[in-house]
């Protein structure tokens, strides 16, 4: 093999590598997703409650509607997600209070029932109907 030949196939795999490198930094190095709490709501025997928050995985995505349902001493992590939703490009009203929501209502009917109540033109990913023993009435409007 000429010289030519073999500089540049070392040249071309140290470029290989230097690429490869610097994805693994920027992968390492990038912030995770932040969840943001926005309401909790408790049971009225306040054995569940359900975290509504909003969570951010950075500039490449918007901000997506969650909502966990949890026993009391419990946290978002640790609860079932029960909901999760965007705006659907814009498309969905945002939350009167907490513009990073869509506009969503969420209401205990009592200690084994739950209403979500929210914007029809939004953008659905997660819609459980029944978690712990809680069963979840949906309604869009």
């Amino acid at each position: 093999m000429p010289r030519i030949m073999k500089t540049a196939a070392f040249v071309f795999g140290g470029l290989i590598i230097i690429v490869l490198l610097i994805g693994w930094l920027f992968a390492m190095l990038a912030p995770g997703c932040e969840d943001t709490t926005c309401e909790t709501l408790f049971s009225p025997d306040r054995s569940h409650k359900v975290i509504l928050y909003t969570r951010n995985c950075g500039a490449t995505t918007g901000f997506s509607t969650h909502i966990a349902l949890a026993k009391s001493d419990e946290d978002i992590n640790d609860g079932t997600t029960i909901f999760v939703a965007d705006d659907g490009y814009g498309e969905a009203n945002l939350h009167p209070v907490y513009q990073a929501l869509i506009d969503i209502r969420a209401r205990w009917i009592d200690n084994h029932s739950l209403e979500l109540s929210y914007e029809r033109k939004a953008r659905l990913f997660t819609e459980k109907v029944k978690a712990d023993g809680i069963t979840i009435i949906h309604r869009k409007r």
